[in-house]
């Protein structure tokens, strides 16, 4: 069953009445207790007719109060309408629809980000393959037409066989990240502390044994509600990121309590990815951070790459329970 529904006009107009009745019924009261003067038939009366005097006045303040917000409103609306090939969506002097303008925003973003995803990986899927299906092609052709001498053909039929394993390799490679990326894990209550510890006491001899100093400035108590399996993943993904582009100097996990968030950094002193460059990322094949920021979004939490005193930080937070 549907709920009723209300206009911003009518909502405005009885919420204008009822202040004003509410004022009255007010000023009246105080007048008998107060005063002493007593509300008699005519007080009554004029307090009624002042109400209805007044109607006009409710009225055109509730249409232009109406007209107001329903403006804002409508160029919302108007600016979620080009979605999601566009995320300039306009703002507004109301603090309310401004911060609803800003979280479509965010989500446009997201969209165009997974929209461009999955072009690049088509792309690349189309570029490593074409090579191997042309090969292909063309020995067939040249069987068929004789081309190959028949003694040389055991010789181009065991290329093929290895350029179908390379084909097969490569398909399992993008369906196990698309894998990854749409995996589902039901969120839970995890101590993030905790588990945090638990990932970097497997990452700790990796980094010593590349001479990395390897450090934990962590909050005790630290609860989230998300995936453990997927902030695992994502430590994981971003550990190794960090292991790959430090040559030397050192790695930091920094979690803590930031107001109403839950703020967990990994800095590293490498060269690591200027912010912005996560597209670039992709295009290199490294679609285990595409996969890192998908993990993170789908738990309800950001993730920002930036450069601070030289140092490459990974900042990823999470609302607290």
């Amino acid at each position: 069953m549907r709920a009723k529904k209300v206009s911003i006009f009518w909502l405005s107009f009885l919420l204008l009445l009822i202040t004003y009745v509410s004022v009255a019924s007010l000023i009246a009261f105080f007048t008998v207790k107060i005063i002493g003067v007593p509300i008699g038939r005519k007080m009554t009366t004029k307090i009624v007719l002042s109400i209805l005097a007044f109607t006009p006045v409710y009225v055109l303040l509730a249409y232009l109060l109406s007209r107001l917000v329903s403006g804002e409103i409508r160029k919302l609306s108007d600016s979620t309408d080009r979605l999601p090939f566009s995320v300039d969506i306009e703002g507004s002097f109301i603090s309310e629809i401004d911060d609803l303008a800003e979280v479509i925003r965010n989500q446009a973003s997201r969209i165009l980000d997974i929209l461009e995803a999955q072009r690049f990986l088509l792309l690349r899927l189309a570029h490593d393959l074409r090579t191997p299906v042309s090969n292909l092609r063309n020995v067939l052709q040249g069987i068929k037409e004789g081309v190959i001498p028949e003694t040389e053909r055991p010789d181009y039929i065991d290329r093929l066989i290895e350029e179908t394993y390379k084909m097969e390799e490569l398909l399992e490679s993008v369906l196990a990240d698309i894998r990854k990326s749409v995996k589902r894990t039901e969120p839970e209550s995890v101590d993030i502390s905790e588990l945090v510890k638990k990932v970097a006491q497997m990452w700790r001899l990796r980094f010593s044994q590349k001479g990395i100093c390897f450090e934990l400035e962590l909050e005790e108590d630290v609860k989230g509600f998300l995936s453990p399996a997927d902030l695992e993943e994502v430590l994981n993904n971003l550990l190794e990121n960090a292991y790959k582009n430090t040559p030397e100097g050192k790695v930091c996990i920094l979690l803590k309590r930031n107001g109403r968030y839950v703020s967990l950094r990994i800095e590293n002193t490498g060269a690591g990815l200027e912010e912005g460059k996560i597209m670039q990322a992709y295009r290199e094949g490294r679609l285990g951070l595409y996969i890192t920021r998908e993990l993170v979004w789908r738990n309800g939490g950001s993730l920002k790459v930036s450069k601070e005193k030289g140092n490459t930080v990974f900042t990823i937070r999470f609302p607290l329970p």
